[in-house]
């Protein structure tokens, strides 16, 4: 009898051991390359596009103030230096890239700027003014207002996250809402993209850096939702019904109850 407790206490020992290692080794990150220098090929960056419904902030800047405020829009009453949802100062309001695809520009009149790039605005606006002799020192500064990722499911603090700069990685969005929990799902981390009215999705593995480097997800566009999967504990955890003979903290309880009994039966 005592032969039979002791072998099963230690079964279970064993058991709850494998469980534990199992559940360590999937929440390490970049396990394909962990311990060496390793050189990984990314996707291609894409540079983000103006879209009609984009809102644009654009600064003309000269020697002459009076000059330059003559194309700066400015906030009406005294909102003035107020800051934007990017956390930006701003004196000026946006532009509305209408249903054509153009913005309406003080004394330049209509201007298509949809498929552009910001730098391509920019240079537009700023080669208008000099070229027609209406601020021959112009800078045009180009910044989009309203571009945001959304990033759902087991992370810190899920929420809405504006994209500040063009090449941001999955990895930066998922730094910004404070990393995975313990119990996201390190193996399908989900990256909803929209557009042409479609939806795309891209599963990344993030024990495997060279599959995440090597996605078209791996830099983040505008409107892309991140979803983080919680892992089956995590399931169970919030399920009704949950199969509590599948936790460790229950394997661990019933180990100690068998540690237990062997103790005592190995004192008669």
């Amino acid at each position: 009898m005592k032969k039979v407790l002791k072998t099963l206490a230690i079964a279970i020992g064993i058991v709850v051991a494998m469980s534990a290692c199992k559940g360590s080794k999937q929440v390490a990150y970049f396990q394909d390359v962990a311990n060496k220098d390793t050189v990984l090929t990314t996707a291609l960056a894409q540079t983000l596009r103006v879209q009609p419904g984009d809102k644009l902030m654009v600064v003309v800047h000269s020697r002459d103030p009076q000059l330059a405020a003559l194309y700066n829009m400015p906030i009406v009453g005294t909102r003035v230096g107020m800051e934007n949802a990017n956390g930006r100062s701003q004196s000026t309001v946006p532009y509305t890239v209408d249903s054509k695809g153009q913005i309406d520009f003080p004394v330049l009149g209509k201007l298509t700027v949809a498929g552009m790039k910001r730098e391509e605005i920019a240079y537009l606006i700023q080669s208008r003014l000099v070229n027609e002799n209406l601020c021959k020192d112009a800078i045009v500064i180009v910044d989009q207002d309203n571009a945001y990722i959304s990033i759902l499911g087991e992370v810190a603090r899920p929420g809405r996250y504006a994209l500040t700069k063009d090449h941001m990685t999955v990895l930066e969005g998922l730094g910004m809402a404070g990393d995975l929990g313990i119990q996201g799902k390190r193996t399908n981390v989900m990256v909803v993209r929209s557009g042409d009215g479609q939806a795309q999705t891209f599963q990344l593995n993030l024990n495997d850096l060279a599959q995440v480097a090597s996605s078209p997800a791996y830099y983040l566009q505008e409107g892309d939702v991140i979803y983080v999967e919680p892992n089956s504990y995590r399931k169970r955890q919030t399920s009704v019904n949950a199969n509590n003979m599948l936790s460790t903290g229950f394997w661990i309880s019933v180990a100690s109850l068998a540690t237990s009994i062997v103790s005592l039966a190995t004192r008669r």
